[in-house]
């Protein structure tokens, strides 16, 4: 993979942990060939590369990413850590069993249209405006429950309606990486909770971070640096050390290595 850059000295990333978001970060209809280059570039001269995002690592292992992440993954926003290589759940931080009290608050408390129900085993959706069909999906729940998932009656740029902040303070964390909806956790658990797992796990030095909305801010707070690509929200290209000018379509990460390779890798 040495054809992505051209260094006099070849950098060492030893030491270095990416955590990236997935969806408008690093896959947007698809990985872009820079990002999957870059990435095993960084990985095969030492570097620890890992997601963290909402998505189920499970579901993108066995040949679905150009590249197997070397580090444990913090998925499900931080609600489950899972190993790419062994294929495996390391931890689990899911939702009080009480998750359905929660959501009939959120029903009768703000407009959606549908709600989905994210457990170990099973991803149900079900209609809000119909208690029948909610009752269904809850009676087919039978393994831990990691996170919950409204949709907005209609999309917005509030990713995070404050109706759902009031809502779920004290009650559940929550976040957005879509106008379209919100993500519910465990409170605490966030990506900030699980990048710093993965730092922690991995014994990692630096931990670097890259995204593009609302539910990246936590783990932007946390990481030693961090890097907005060029399509990310306003808010968090304020926050980040780094903005890229690529974007998720072009492929950031041969931008975003070369960057970490000059400024601690050792690149010259």
């Amino acid at each position: 993979m040495s054809e992505c850059f051209e260094f006099r000295k070849e950098p060492d990333f030893t030491g270095i942990l990416i955590c990236t978001d997935f969806d408008g970060t690093l896959y947007h209809h698809g990985i872009a060939p820079p990002n999957a280059a870059a990435i095993n570039y960084f990985m095969d001269h030492g570097g620890l590369f890992t997601l963290c995002s909402g998505r189920d690592g499970r579901l993108l292992n066995g040949g679905n990413l150009p590249f197997t992440p070397n580090a444990p993954a913090a998925c499900m926003n931080g609600g489950m850590i899972y190993d790419f290589i062994a294929d495996k759940i390391i931890r689990r931080n899911p939702m009080t069993d009480d998750y359905p009290k929660l959501l009939e608050d959120l029903i009768e408390g703000m407009p959606l249209r549908r709600a989905d129900i994210v457990s170990e085993d099973l991803r149900i959706g079900f209609d809000t405006a119909d208690p029948e069909d909610f009752a269904s999906a809850r009676a087919k729940i039978t393994s831990p429950v990691f996170k919950l998932v409204a949709y907005k009656a209609e999309p917005s740029d509030d990713l995070v309606p404050e109706a759902a902040l009031r809502i779920c303070r004290g009650r559940a964390n929550v976040l957005s990486n879509s106008r379209n909806c919100f993500e519910l956790n465990y409170p605490g658990i966030d990506k900030a909770f699980g990048a710093k797992l993965i730092k922690e796990l991995t014994g990692a030095k630096l931990l670097v971070t890259v995204g593009d909305c609302n539910g990246d801010i936590s783990m932007f707070r946390v990481a030693d640096d961090s890097y907005a690509v060029g399509n990310a929200i306003p808010e968090l290209k304020e926050i980040a050390g780094h903005v890229t000018e690529s974007t998720v379509d072009d492929g950031a990460f041969p931008e975003i290595v070369r960057s970490i390779a000059y400024l601690y890798g050792g690149a010259e």
